[in-house]
């Protein structure tokens, strides 16, 4: 559910929301929720820095064998997790 926000913005501002919203046919709530989310994101803001996040992500503790084992046994549990053993 879509609540009401109010707010004093300058002439200026709501000038160029105006031109924007109409260059890009996009409604200026869409714009306005996207350049929150797009700065809420921002890592200098406390959002989610995926490089940080992933950067040695390939560096592991155990072998590259053991890794390729463990997976391959998680791959194949899941491809058969719903299936019935058939007995005979």
């Amino acid at each position: 559910m879509d609540k009401v926000f109010s707010t004093r913005l300058s002439e200026s501002v709501l000038d160029e929301l105006d031109r924007l919203s109409q260059r890009l046919g996009r409604t200026k709530k869409q714009l306005l929720e996207e350049a929150i989310r797009l700065r809420a994101a921002h890592p200098a803001n406390g959002g989610r820095d995926v490089w940080a996040e992933t950067c040695g992500a390939w560096q592991r503790r155990e072998k590259p064998e053991k890794t390729i084992q463990r997976t391959r046994k998680a791959f194949e549990r899941s491809m058969t997790r719903h299936h019935r053993h058939q007995r005979g």
